[in-house]
C-alpha cells in the first residue's frame, strides 16, 4: 500500500444476511451498505487524527456513523431517505437512557388512543383500517411523549429530522420492525421490494397482538444499541443530498461510504412500509423515491452525457444505448444517465468538503447491462481523478451472489453471472 494507507486493513464488506451474528447486531433489514466490522477496522488502522471528522455522504442505516462514534470520532451521516435517518439516529443512545426503555414503550401502548379509523391511511395498503389505526395510535403517542407534545410533528421534513432525538428515533425503529414483522407475506425474495396485495387480502392484527410485537422489539433491540455517557459523542445524522453537502469547505478529514448500486434497486419502496407509518401520503413518497440516487424513475428528457465522467463511462453508455434489447435507446440509457450525472455531482462535493491530504474510502460495486460490464469501480475511479482525488489502493472482494441473480431472465445474457465490489481508497490533492 501506499504510505497515506499503509496501516490500512480492508475486510470483505459484503454483508451476509444469513450469519446469526449479522442478523443479532443489526436494528433494521436494510439491504444496502457494508459489514460493520469493514468500517470499524478501517477506522481503526486509516491513521486518522483523534479530532478527525468522519463523514458518510450515503450513510443509509449508519454503519460508518456508527463506528466512527464507537472509536471516538465526531461523524457526520446524510441521506435523503427520513427512514433511514432515523434508523441511523436510533443505534447510539446516552447510556442511562437504556434501563428505561422497556417500561417506556410500556407506556407508550397503555397511553395509546384507539380511535377512529381515518380516510386514507398509507398503512391502509397492507394493513386493514382498523389495525393500521392501531399502529396510527402507537405512533401518535411516540410522537407526542419524545417529539412535540402540543402538536403532531412530521418527521418527513429536514427541520424536524435535524432535531429528532436518538431516544424518539428508537421507538419509531421498534415500531418500524414490528410493523415490517407483521406485514412479512407482502416482501418478495426481492429484499428491495414490497407487494401491495388485494384489499381482501390485507393483514388484520388486533391491538393485543400489534402492542405486544411493538414491545418485543423493544426489547430485542436494547440489547443491540451502542450507549455513550456524553450527549456529546454522538453521531450528527441529518437528512441530506449528496449533491449538495450542507458543510464548510474543508472540513472533512475521512470519508468512508458506499454509493448506491447502478442495478435500479428502488430504495424508497424497499422501506415503503417504513414511510407509511412516518404518514408519507402518495405525493410524499414520490418525491422521495424521485430524489434518491439509484432510483428507478426518469426523467422525460434525457441529460447530456458529460466529458468529466471519463472514458469508462462513455464507452458503456455508447454500448447500452446501441445494446437490441427493448427500451435500451430511451428508458434504460435516461436511467444510466441520470445515476452517473449523480455521482459525478456528489463526488464533486466530496472533492469540496474533504480537506487537502484527506482520506477518502468508497466501497462500488460492479453491475451488467444485459451482457455489457457496467465498471462502476472503474468509472468512480476516473470521476474522482477529474475531481482532485489521488487513487491510492483498489482492492476487489468477488462474489457469484447479486440482485441480479433473482431475476430468471438475466440469466438469458449471463448464464455466470459474478459481481465485484471494489474498496476505492484516495487521498485528496
Amino acid at each position: 500500500m501506499t504510505s497515506a494507507f499503509s496501516n490500512l486493513i480492508l475486510e470483505n464488506p459484503k454483508i451476509y444476511s444469513n450469519s446469526i451474528s449479522s442478523q443479532e447486531s443489526r436494528l433494521f433489514p436494510y439491504y444496502a451498505g457494508y459489514a460493520k466490522s469493514f468500517a470499524e477496522t478501517a477506522l481503526n488502522t486509516i491513521d486518522a487524527a483523534k479530532d478527525a471528522v468522519v463523514l458518510d455522504p450515503w450513510n443509509g442505516s449508519g454503519t460508518t456513523t456508527l463506528a466512527a462514534a464507537k472509536l471516538g470520532y465526531r461523524a457526520i451521516g446524510c441521506d435523503l431517505n427520513p427512514v433511514m435517518v432515523l434508523v441511523a439516529k436510533a443505534g447510539v443512545l446516552i447510556k442511562s437512557e437504556v434501563p428505561s426503555l422497556l417500561s417506556l414503550a410500556k407506556a407508550i401502548v397503555n397511553a395509546g388512543e384507539w380511535t377512529d379509523p381515518a380516510a386514507h391511511d398509507p398503512l391502509d395498503v397492507w394493513l386493514i383500517p382498523s389495525s393500521s389505526q392501531i399502529v396510527r395510535g402507537i405512533e401518535t403517542e411516540i410522537n407526542r411523549a419524545f417529539v412535540c407534545q402540543e402538536n403532531y410533528t412530521s418527521l418527513l421534513g429536514v427541520d424536524a429530522l435535524a432535531t429528532v432525538s436518538s431516544l424518539a428515533s428508537f421507538f419509531y425503529v421498534a415500531l418500524f420492525r414490528a410493523t415490517r414483522q407483521l406485514l412479512t407475506d407482502f416482501v418478495p425474495s426481492n429484499p428491495t421490494w414490497v407487494k401491495a396485495p388485494e384489499p381482501q387480502n390485507r393483514k388484520r392484527p388486533n391491538a393485543r397482538t400489534l402492542c405486544a410485537a411493538f414491545v418485543k422489539e423493544v426489547e430485542l433491540l436494547s440489547d443491540r444499541l451502542l450507549t455513550h455517557d456524553s450527549q456529546e459523542l454522538l453521531p450528527q445524522v441529518q437528512q441530506g443530498n449528496s449533491e449538495k453537502l450542507s458543510l464548510p469547505d474543508g472540513s472533512i478529514d475521512v470519508v468512508i461510504t458506499s454509493p448506491p448500486y447502478c442495478t435500479r434497486i428502488d430504495y424508497a419502496v424497499a422501506t415503503s412500509i417504513e414511510l407509511a407509518v412516518l404518514r408519507a401520503s402518495v405525493e410524499d413518497f414520490s418525491i422521495i423515491r424521485r430524489s434518491l440516487m439509484g432510483t428507478s424513475t426518469v426523467p422525460a428528457t434525457a441529460m447530456k452525457v458529460d466529458q468529466r465522467w471519463g472514458s469508462i463511462c462513455e464507452d458503456f453508455l455508447h454500448r447500452l444505448y446501441d445494446h437490441s434489447s427493448k427500451a435500451s435507446k430511451t428508458y434504460y440509457f435516461k436511467n444510466h444517465l441520470q445515476y452517473f450525472d449523480s455521482l459525478s455531482k456528489s463526488l464533486a462535493q466530496l472533492a469540496r468538503v474533504v480537506k487537502p491530504g484527506g482520506k477518502c474510502i468508497l466501497v462500488v460495486q460492479d453491475s451488467f447491462y444485459k451482457d455489457v460490464h457496467n465498471d462502476v469501480p472503474g468509472i468512480a475511479a476516473q470521476m474522482a481523478r477529474q475531481r482532485g482525488f489521488g487513487l491510492s489502493v483498489k482492492h476487489d472482494f468477488v462474489t457469484g451472489k447479486s440482485m441480479a441473480g433473482i431475476n430468471s431472465k438475466a440469466r438469458k445474457y449471463l448464464s455466470n453471472r459474478s459481481t465485484t465490489e471494489s474498496v476505492l481508497c484516495f487521498v485528496r490533492n
